[in-house]
């Protein structure tokens, strides 16, 4: 617990550090803190082993990231607009129920992992990249080329934790296409999620799909 509350504020406090030095602009300190924090799922798969103490961060981080919006102090990493504030607040919401659906057994945890690192990674990804170099938008503040960033960030954490599991079906046709339609329909889903709501949909919808057609029901 002690490992897992320090290694979230050191990923928290480097992303302001960097935001409040101008390192980095405040959207890129926003998506390193987005994408460090999925990380913790690492630590979840090791260390614990109940629901009640996997559940004590992301429940943590509901508190804390709520009042963070309300008080403003999400602006010290350049999150300015009510959509962006309450995706602080859908995030650890996201990681409670995929702790709750891998430790009750609903999905296996390696699924759940999928969900947590697409929503990490790939949108954390997606959205320095396609901010910074995407030029054609295909919906709001979304480009193509983030779309693009998000489906094969996907796939490739898709293809990693297939060949880590073993799962069902490596390397065959139909394995192949299933990672290529679950990477594409996540990446469709994050680009076309409206009001912010992306840090609840991506892990949702990549968490499901993995299951259902790369473990089997």
């Amino acid at each position: 617990m002690v490992f897992s509350f320090t290694f979230i504020f050191v990923i928290v406090a480097l992303g302001v550090l960097l935001s409040l030095t101008k390192v980095a602009s405040g959207e890129t300190a926003r998506k390193f803190i987005h994408i460090g924090v999925s990380n913790w799922w690492f630590i979840l798969i090791h260390y614990f082993t109940t629901l009640s103490s996997a559940l004590i961060g992301p429940l943590a981080f509901i508190i804390i990231n709520t009042i963070v919006v309300y008080t403003n102090l999400a602006t010290l990493v350049g999150i300015s607009t009510k959509r962006r504030n309450m995706g602080l607040i859908y995030y650890p919401i996201s990681l409670a129920i995929l702790v709750v659906l891998g430790f009750k057994g609903i999905f296996p945890l390696w699924a759940c992992g999928i969900g947590v690192l697409a929503m990490g990674y790939g949108d954390g990804l997606a959205a320095v990249i396609g901010g910074k170099w995407g030029k054609r938008r295909i919906w709001g503040r979304k480009t193509q080329l983030g779309t693009i960033v998000m489906a094969l960030v996907t796939l490739i954490i898709l293809v990693v934790f297939s060949v880590t599991f073993n799962l069902k079906g490596l390397w065959s046709f139909p394995w192949g296409f299933s990672v290529s339609l679950i990477a594409l329909i996540v990446a469709l889903t994050e680009a076309y999620t409206p009001y912010g709501l992306d840090n609840v949909s991506v892990p949702l919808v990549a968490a499901l799909l993995s299951y259902l057609l790369l473990g089997g029901v």
